[in-house]
């Protein structure tokens, strides 16, 4: 293999930006800024691939971002033509070229792994927020800075927020095709379009009818930052000068093309530009961002987990510093759902706003910031917890005066979330692989605000959602499993449930496997996002669509896989809202999918036969017993009976008959045994479920006489029935 050589590709890029620069000072940058946005529209309208998954060519993707960063920080002007067309495709070929060359750097750079990662998503990567969540996003965003907005810029956020989605619909949506057949008409003569009339179409201040002054401290014109860049190496370790300032001034007008760019970005860009120009909101704004960070991340947390007990910003007692003192610590919230424990912390600071190359210390630190820190804390609270099996949670009423609100015991699985309004999610999704989280038995759940708000779009069911976070936590532990987004982890579960298991087999049936290389899984989420917002935008305007629609389908929100009936029995298990039952449900989808297939062939044929049979006045009572055989025992699994009795049986009626019935059909009373109780309604649908332990204290509670006579009744009801092993 030939031998890298980094300084034939600093050549290479150093060549590319000389010349993308030279064919930038001969054009005129709103024209050039347009046929670019064209280029990228037209070529990515109606193709759900590219627009939804991300451009092939990963060039694409910061086409328009390093465009307009060339420009505001480049003065050279050679002086230019206006009635000559700027050659799009021989600067696309200089751009693909550029990054070609970057990418290679970035990824030979001798730099530490995650640094090298970093800058390398960064680099090429855009757009982090689904428009489906924009508008809640920033109503939840940035409604709680409306006073310093009306104060610093006569703006109101409510105002703010219809002018984001106004851009956002602008540059994302069929509007650009609506405007050029008013405008001009289509024509394939491009000499009737006069650029400059279509340039109407970005004007940020018609579009968002916003305040001159704040819209100008949003932008840049050209060669105004002539001193961001030293040289032209930089453009490849430096962060964008337009990440901050996302509009164009030219001419006295501001225009926005790169909406990913916009859309990632204007939160901190709102905040930075109050802070610049009112003196002293410094700490006012802290406060706000504090508070509204955890406001939102148990907001969405709690929607996942409707009937969980949830504890707000906790004090509790442990050891801090050197001498093992004991001492006040708190905890932004804690979730309890049954034996499930969920320790949130939140952080509403800021990801280092300098690329991970140009300033690697900052970059750190800001990395343990959001994510080391937050984890240590969740594992001081773990800690104290497991050291005596129970945790006393106060709320602080008064300087010194705490009050005690609960004390959490009985909790068999417990998951560590760290929740951040900054998106890195390029780490985020393997954090736990990184030295930046100390190794321990406590699982970590890293994630920012904007992929949070994916989860309760996709998870409506508590015990899949619990689920997830359990298989979640077993591939955390995965040497093999790294991966670029958040939401893969979502497309493999959904695709292997136990995908950590899966993984696993893959390496076992490829000898000497030292990495494994997971592709995309969020492709129908991807879809199925984009789908229902052009379903909002069609049903708000009719004439109007995203300009990823690839067809009418609206596709169907995604989930896992399952057998129908299980997939009912599931739902019903849920649908009570009790936590005994979801226990269940946890159980069961831990089952792998034969094993759910039985269940169904159970439930489907033996439903069947009960409908059969009552109509003939037969009483017939079919099970099947889980897990009781001791040489195939899943050990994270209790023994499971399912009972499947017509609805209008009197075991639903009365606890006592219930009992009875279930302590003589259990299969071993040794053994301590749930028993799920499931009803069938006359049109087969499932739509009754009680849960009921039966062990060996019951069997032992029973005087000698009543135990003989059980004893019978099993021994007979064991003879007599014909049971079917799955």
């Amino acid at each position: 293999m030939e031998q890298f050589n980094v300084a034939d590709f600093e050549c290479k890029v150093d060549n590319s930006i000389t010349r993308i620069k030279e064919m930038l000072s001969e054009s005129d940058p709103l024209l050039t800024m347009i046929q670019l946005y064209n280029y990228k529209f037209f070529k990515g309208l109606m193709n759900i691939k590219e627009t939804i998954q991300g451009n092939t060519n990963p060039f694409e993707n910061k086409l328009l971002d390093i465009t307009q960063s060339i420009l505001v920080s480049n003065q050279i002007m050679i002086g230019y033509d206006l009635e000559d067309n700027f050659l799009v495709e021989e600067y696309l070929e200089e751009i693909m070229s550029f990054y070609s060359a970057a990418s290679i750097l970035i990824s030979f750079s001798p730099k530490e792994e995650i640094i090298r990662y970093s800058q390398g998503m960064q680099f090429n990567v855009t757009g982090t927020l689904y428009p489906l969540f924009e508008q809640d996003h920033f109503t939840d965003m940035l409604s709680p800075y409306d006073q310093l907005l009306q104060s610093t810029f006569g703006l109101t956020s409510s105002n703010l927020v219809s002018g984001i989605l106004a851009i956002s619909k602008h540059l994302r949506s069929t509007l650009y095709i609506k405007f050029l057949e008013d405008t001009y008409g289509i024509s394939d003569d491009e000499s009737l379009i006069d650029l400059h009339v279509i340039a109407d179409y970005f004007d940020v201040e018609k579009i968002t009818k916003w305040p001159r002054t704040f819209i100008k401290e949003l932008s840049l014109s050209r060669g105004e930052y002539k001193d961001f860049y030293k040289d032209n190496l930089s453009i490849v370790t430096k962060e964008s000068p337009i990440k901050y300032k996302p509009f164009l001034e030219l001419d006295g007008r501001f225009y926005c093309f790169s909406i990913d760019n916009f859309i990632d970005n204007i939160y901190r860009s709102t905040l930075r530009v109050i802070r610049a120009n009112n003196p002293g909101s410094s700490n006012q704004i802290n406060l706000i961002q504090n508070d509204l960070s955890e406001e939102i991340s148990l907001k969405l947390l709690k929607k996942m987990l409707p009937k969980s007990k949830l504890y707000k910003n906790v004090f509790y007692k442990a050891p801090v510093g050197g001498n093992g003192k004991d001492e006040w610590c708190e905890c932004d919230g804690i979730f309890i759902f049954d034996n499930v424990m969920i320790i949130v912390e939140v952080k509403g600071g800021a990801l280092s706003p300098v690329s991970p190359f140009s300033d690697e210390v900052a970059y750190l630190k800001s990395l343990d910031d959001l994510a080391k820190n937050p984890y240590n804390q969740s594992l001081r609270f773990y800690n104290t917890y497991k050291k005596q099996d129970f945790i006393e949670l106060f709320s602080k009423e008064s300087k010194r005066k705490y009050q005690k609100v609960a004390i959490v015991s009985d909790i068999k699985f417990v998951q560590a979330c760290s929740v951040t309004l900054d998106d890195f999610n390029e780490i985020a999704s393997r954090i736990e692989k990184t030295d930046i989280i100390q190794k321990s038995d406590l699982p970590i759940w890293c994630i920012s605000i904007n992929d949070l708000r994916v989860y309760p779009e996709l998870f409506d069911s508590p015990s899949i959602f619990l689920n997830y976070l359990y298989q979640r936590s077993k591939a955390s532990k995965n040497p093999y499993i790294k991966l670029n987004d958040e939401l893969d982890h979502i497309g493999l579960y959904f695709e292997y449930n136990d995908y950590s298991k899966r993984i696993n087999e893959v390496v076992e049936e490829h000898q000497d496997i030292s990495e494994v290389f997971i592709d995309n899984h969020r492709e129908e989420i991807d879809v199925y996002m984009t789908m229902k917002f052009n379903s909002i935008l069609e049903n708000t305007d009719p004439d109007n669509s995203s300009c990823s629609l690839s067809d009418g389908e609206f596709h169907k929100k995604p989930n896992q896989k399952m057998p129908k009936t299980f997939q009912q029995l599931i739902d019903l298990l849920d649908s009570k809202m009790n936590e005994e039952l979801i226990r269940v449900a946890r159980y069961l989808l831990m089952l792998d999918w034969d094993t759910r297939e039985n269940i169904e062939t159970f439930l489907t044929s033996r439903s069947r036969k009960l409908l059969e049979s009552k109509r003939r006045g037969v009483i017939l009572t079919p099970y099947m017993p889980m897990n009781y055989k001791k040489e195939n025992k899943i050990e994270e699994l209790p023994v499971i009976s399912i009972f499947l009795l017509h609805s209008s049986n009197r075991v639903f009626k009365n606890e006592t008959e219930r009992k009875r019935f279930l302590m003589e059909r259990v299969f071993d009373e040794d053994e301590q045994t749930i028993c799920l109780v499931v009803g069938i309604n006359d049109k087969a649908i499932l739509n009754k479920a009680v849960v009921y332990n039966i062990g060996p204290e019951q069997f032992k509670a029973l005087p000698f006489e009543t135990y003989e006579r059980l004893k019978t009744i099993r021994m007979k009801i064991s003879e007599a029935r014909n049971t079917r092993e799955f």
